[in-house]
């Protein structure tokens, strides 16, 4: 029912995300419409919601990403990210996006979680079903996507259950354990966080390295400066979320008839807001189009709006960053002279923006 409208400007990208009384949250942030079958469920689940409700819930998620509980993780995750690098140094080459973007990700998210290890190719292939439902590769249909997203909540749920029978340290346990208002979440509730989670921790951090180590290779000059100065990492980092927004839209469905834009929506229009149009606006950054990892990092991260804005604004942003910044990193200090022997595949969506396969090739430095 009703058409969709491309909202290409900061202002009306913003006043759209945040006017929830007006453009809910509740049908989701896809252009398709989710099956009634799926809908019921997905709409309890923090992706779904409107505050207050989204708000109970996120407050009881921001426990695992706490700045303190952030820093405490950064040696773990470079010991990973080495470990990562260690299995392809001397081989000079590798399917980057399984062999590298994939494995920092999952590893250090299904790890704080609590994933057992023998799961990690099951959760991944739900994931990837869920997210990438319109590439023939990974699902056969677009309703098989929605079909993955209850089988992930299940999983979590199921995980939920098994770390209130065996305690142990993790993210999982911290999250069942939080409590605001005397309140805290029940398995199914956390099964939904864990799809939230695993879908935002993985999925785009993977797209968003892939994104890079294609734009390092067409400008050899910014793999250069980075090598020379490791400082820059935050600033390459910062870029590639602007230059390469891995996800290309997010969806919000209009309550009412209403006047917006010049334009009269109607009830139940879809506003598509292009999150990259943001960052290559001329308004905020200068010479948009030119990828530049010497810009000014807090200056990108102020204008940039890759990772939402308003109540649903990416709740694992700073772990992501993390993620991003400690395999960027470990990259450019031991793989030289990349390079790539045939041109990446890039996987079919119109959601998200990035690679399924990779060939790299490198020298150990």
């Amino acid at each position: 029912k009703g058409g969709h409208w491309l909202v290409l400007h900061r202002d009306e990208i913003e006043a759209v995300k945040r006017s929830t009384d007006s453009f809910t949250n509740r049908f989701g942030p896809l252009v398709e419409d989710t099956p009634e079958e799926a809908l019921a469920e997905l709409q309890q689940s923090m992706t779904f919601q409107d505050p207050p409700a989204h708000r109970a819930l996120r407050s009881l998620a921001d426990m695992g990403f706490r700045p303190e509980a952030l820093e405490a993780r950064r040696p773990l995750m470079e010991k990973m990210a080495s470990e990562v690098i260690d299995r392809i140094v001397d081989r000079g080459e590798c399917e980057f996006i399984g062999d590298v973007a994939l494995q920092l990700p999952m590893r250090i998210l299904y790890t704080l979680l609590g994933v057992p290890e023998r799961d990690y190719q099951r959760v991944v292939d739900l994931t990837n079903t869920l997210t990438l439902a319109s590439d023939p590769d990974f699902a056969e249909n677009r309703a098989a996507g929605f079909v993955a997203s209850i089988e992930l909540i299940a999983f979590g749920e199921a995980l939920a259950a098994d770390h209130r029978a065996s305690p142990r340290d993790s993210l999982s346990m911290d999250l069942l354990n939080a409590e605001r208002g005397g309140r805290r979440l029940d398995d199914r509730e956390f099964g939904r966080l864990f799809q939230n989670l695993v879908i935002g921790g993985v999925e785009t951090t993977r797209n968003t390295l892939g994104w890079l180590v294609v734009e390092l290779v067409r400008h050899p000059e910014q793999y250069r400066l980075l090598q020379e100065r490791p400082e820059l990492v935050e600033g390459a980092v910062e870029e590639i979320l602007r230059y390469r927004n891995t996800v290309v839209y997010v969806r919000r469905t209009s309550t009412r008839y209403q006047d917006f834009a010049g334009e009269r929506i109607r009830e139940g229009d879809k506003m598509i807001c292009l999150l990259s149009a943001v960052s290559r606006d001329e308004r905020y950054f200068e010479d948009p189009d030119r990828f530049d990892i010497t810009r000014d990092p807090a200056h990108t991260r102020r204008h940039s709006r890759t990772f939402g804005y308003g109540p649903h604004f990416c709740i694992g942003h700073q772990q992501a960053r993390l993620n991003l910044q400690v395999m960027t990193a470990e990259i450019a200090r031991r793989l030289s002279n990349l390079r790539l022997p045939s041109p990446p595949v890039p996987f079919r969506s119109n959601f998200m923006d990035g690679f399924k396969r990779m060939p790299l090739a490198f020298d150990r430095r």
